[in-house]
């Protein structure tokens, strides 16, 4: 894979840096064009090689995915809202593609709850729910270097909430609690998957 996680947030920091500049000067529609080059551009190189895509590389082109409706929209209630959550949660992705142990499991999960906990208690919930979705689908989506115990058992905790329908309508404030929950829930759960 010719991308690397370093790269990908690197290009996306600054994009989202430019977008946020046009929307501070009332220039949504800008900001959102910014947005959307920067998924397109993302998901063109990503899917040059989608077979060969592990852990956050396979989250990374399914967030870039114009096509496809994610749990983390709900999380905006306008298009460029949408967008912005898309980009968090790009920047959250853990850099996790291969997965050789249930510590590796544990250890991104861990490593999820410390940041998405913090925002969560600061008051940004939405910002809890991209750290704690993005971890879920990297760790969905990263090879298995060779099978060991509680693996199937710790995936089976995170794929119902991966892999839900998203919600139609936007979240209010309540429900993307409950969200962040749920979530938070299912990292939980899967922690105490021993090997």
């Amino acid at each position: 894979m010719g991308i690397e996680i370093a790269a990908l947030k690197a290009a996306t920091v600054e994009a989202d840096s430019r977008a946020k500049l046009w929307q501070a000067q009332g220039r949504h529609d800008v900001a959102e064009a910014i947005y959307e080059t920067l998924l397109l551009t993302l998901n063109a190189l990503l899917g040059a090689a989608e077979e060969q895509l592990r852990g956050w590389q396979r989250a990374a082109l399914l967030i870039t995915d114009p096509r496809a409706r994610l749990a983390v929209d709900a999380l905006g209630v306008a298009r460029l809202d949408e967008l912005q959550m898309r980009v968090s949660t790009l920047l959250d992705l853990p850099d996790v593609t291969v997965l050789t142990s249930m510590q590796d499991i544990h250890d991104a999960l861990s490593a999820a709850i410390r940041v998405g906990a913090s925002r969560y208690n600061a008051g940004d919930i939405w910002g809890c729910c991209t750290v704690y979705w993005g971890t879920i689908q990297s760790l969905l989506g990263a090879a298995v270097a060779r099978g060991f115990p509680g693996y199937a058992r710790a995936l089976a905790q995170l794929r119902p909430i991966g892999e839900a329908e998203p919600p139609t309508l936007p979240l209010d404030a309540s429900r993307a609690d409950e969200y962040a929950w749920t979530l938070r829930h299912a990292l939980d759960a899967t922690l105490r998957v021993t090997g």
